[in-house]
């Protein structure tokens, strides 16, 4: 059996070729992708990683992308430069939480040292230029001989294969970070470095091939399998380079499922304003009518785009992670030609109809407007509360409480909402402990009496939270079977007493956010009927209908009771259902098609009026017809006769008729 896995891989390997090097420009589509790039650099190149993330519907992407190109073309070899577009790579951007594009990100070793958003050049080259400068120490490879080399004129009793095999083996293979922390030791010990060879990781990839094969020697043959599998693993690799190259070099760009928006002569029938689960239902319903909404929002999809983890609590969801519910969601939609217009809205004018939206670069109008711009959660803007959000740190014990279960948490808050979510986690946590600022709650009488009597839950009176702790954590990885991936995990929640200033701990796996929302309500503040806190108010007749006839709200923009994206989902396709209904009782229709049938109703009745006879307008003046003059036919000639009576024939007659015989 161990010959016949040889040779199928020997056999794979004669027919595979090594390719050219990677396009100067790499498309990540995945964040075990993206998280796999990342360490790779950190470990065995040293080399900074530059991270667009763009969209093909934003403006200043596409102006700023040529140039990008040409940079990361002139740093080869000294940076990496990628993209990530987000209506593809949701899990990434999701995971990044990138809120606008284009944005740029900027890693070191391993860690996040600048963000920007916009497109901003100089800031973008400066950033990777130093970065690439730094990363220039990394370029360093020492190997076995030479460090053998160094030992014997500096420390010959240090002289062991074996532990300076190991050593180097930890340093990591063909040099990079860990060979120059390893010199850097010897230089600090000894006063001097050993000689040192260019790092191997950084080598084209057809120099290293020849490289490896002159040390191997001739031996396809006497290979082992793990060696031939690595072959097999690098030619792969090598060949998905040549397929990402020759995607890069094409002048075809990719087919994105998103239609973008492009304005018309007439107004919109419906413009849903957000694209989290109450607008995708909206557009996916509105256009199934036939109305081709336009959906105006970045391309993020609302809270639900955020949730890293997987949703459990979506009917017929079943491990997928919030980014892809939402891609699969906008992919939807636009099979029904929903279009997209990727920008946040400024102002939305209600004085006259048609309404107008207005964004940063486009205005047009829209009969009917839905709202489903979502609510934000409060946060508490402390140490730690960014970094672990998606690794214990969240804002919804509906959605997240069953991920922790049988371990202890904790609930941040005084209010309702933060009684509801310690009281909901209680029933599968071990234990919940809720940090509260003061010494009374001020949530409704009947739930505080509910914590305080539930034997599961402690509270901590007068604590303020002021800082989130906590380690990696390997987790299987989401591409590569086998492969992990290290993630941030919350271990500890730092403390502080409002009263006495005492810094205290506590041990926690997550820990719930329960300060409020804020909804995103702030472009139509003073236009519709809103509460105290921001939430756009309904009529009260069970529909989405707002104060203004033509507007209708969905989602948490108008619910601050429920919260999920379920419910979300399910009044944004009420919203769809309450504008098609309204266009129709206005009996507002198709007004583009509408006119183009007019026109070619016109048309064809003039041409019908051309076609039609004379004799159809007895009144109307006709010129008289002119008479063509009638040609006389000549006179016939009376034959000619001889003497006798006798017809004479000529002799060119006769002659013509001999020839024709």
């Amino acid at each position: 059996m161990f010959g016949t896995a040889t040779a199928s891989l020997a056999a794979l390997l004669v027919c595979s070729t090594l390719v050219a090097a990677r396009p100067a420009v790499r498309n990540l589509k995945n964040l075990a992708e993206f998280n796999k790039l990342i360490k790779h650099h950190k470990e065995n190149t040293g080399l900074p990683v530059i991270v667009d993330f763009y969209s093909d519907g934003c403006g200043p992407c596409r102006q700023i992308a040529p140039m990008y190109k040409k940079m990361a073309k002139a740093m080869k070899g000294k940076a990496v430069f990628t993209k990530v577009d987000v209506n593809f790579a949701r899990d990434i951007s999701g995971a990044q939480q990138i809120r606008s594009m284009p944005t740029f990100q900027f890693y070191s070793m391993g860690k996040k040292k600048h963000q920007f958003s916009g497109g901003d050049p100089n800031q973008l080259q400066q950033w990777a230029q130093n970065l690439a400068t730094d990363a220039e120490k990394y370029n360093v490879q020492l190997t076995k001989d030479n460090l053998i080399a160094f030992y014997k004129e500096n420390a010959p009793d240090k002289i062991d294969e074996a532990k300076i095999d190991e050593l180097l083996a930890k340093a990591g293979e063909g040099g990079g970070p860990g060979h120059y922390k390893l010199v850097k030791k010897l230089n600090k010990k000894y006063g001097k470095k050993p000689e040192l060879l260019p790092n191997e990781n950084l080598m084209d990839k057809d120099e290293k091939k020849k490289k490896e094969e002159a040390k191997a020697g001739p031996g396809i043959k006497k290979a082992t399998t793990e060696e031939l599998k690595a072959e097999l693993e690098l030619r792969m690799e090598a060949e998905q380079d040549k397929k990402d190259q020759e995607a890069e070099d094409s002048d075809e760009e990719e087919v994105s499922p998103i239609k973008f928006f492009s304005k018309g002569d007439y107004a919109e029938r419906v413009a849903i304003v957000g694209a989290g689960p109450a607008g995708l239902a909206a557009a996916i319903y509105a256009a199934r009518a036939g109305l081709r909404p336009v959906v105006v929002a970045p391309p993020m999809g609302g809270q639900l785009q955020g949730k890293g983890v997987m949703v459990e609590n979506y009917p017929a969801v079943a491990g997928v992670t919030g980014p892809m519910i939402v891609a699969d969601m906008v992919k939807q939609a636009a099979e029904f030609e929903t279009v997209f217009l990727q920008e946040l809205v400024d102002e939305v004018d209600f004085s006259s109809r048609p309404f107008t939206i207005k964004t940063n670069t486009t205005t047009f109008q829209a009969h009917t407007v839905i709202l489903s711009t979502g609510a934000d959660s409060r946060w508490l803007g402390i140490e730690g509360e960014h970094k672990y959000r998606g690794g214990g740190v969240s804002s919804c014990a509906t959605c997240d409480g069953f991920l922790y279960k049988d371990q202890e948490v904790i609930v941040i808050g005084g209010g309702d909402t933060a009684m509801e979510d310690a009281l909901v986690l209680a029933r599968t946590s071990s234990k919940v402990t809720v940090i509260h600022r003061r010494d009374s709650f001020r949530a409704s009488h009947v739930l505080a009496q509910r914590v305080l009597q539930n034997d599961k839950i402690e509270v901590l009176w007068n604590k303020t939270t002021v800082k989130f702790e906590g380690e990696k954590v390997a987790l299987p990885s989401d591409g590569t079977e086998g492969e992990t991936e290290e993630i941030d995990s919350l271990t500890t929640v730092h403390l502080k007493d409002t009263a006495t200033g005492e810094a205290s701990t506590i041990k926690c796996t997550a820990a719930f956010v329960a300060i409020g929302h804020i909804p995103n309500t702030k472009f139509v503040e003073g236009k519709l009927t809103m509460d105290k806190q921001g939430y756009v108010v309904a009529k009260g007749d069970g529909s989405t209908k707002t104060s203004i006839e033509g507007v209708f709200a969905a989602g948490d923009v108008a619910d601050k009771v429920y919260r999920q994206a379920i419910t979300s989902a399910g009044s944004g396709a009420m919203a769809a259902l309450d504008a098609e209904r309204w266009l129709s009782e206005e009996g507002i229709g198709d007004e583009a098609a509408e006119a183009e049938a007019e026109m070619m109703r016109e048309l064809l009745a003039e041409a019908a009026m051309e076609e039609r006879e004379e004799t159809e307008y007895p009144d109307t003046y006709k010129e008289p017809k002119k008479e063509e003059p009638k040609k006389e036919e000549p006179a016939a000639e009376e034959p000619t006769v001889d003497d006798n009576g006798e017809e004479i024939v000529e002799e060119v007659e006769e002659e013509a008729a001999h020839t024709e015989l």
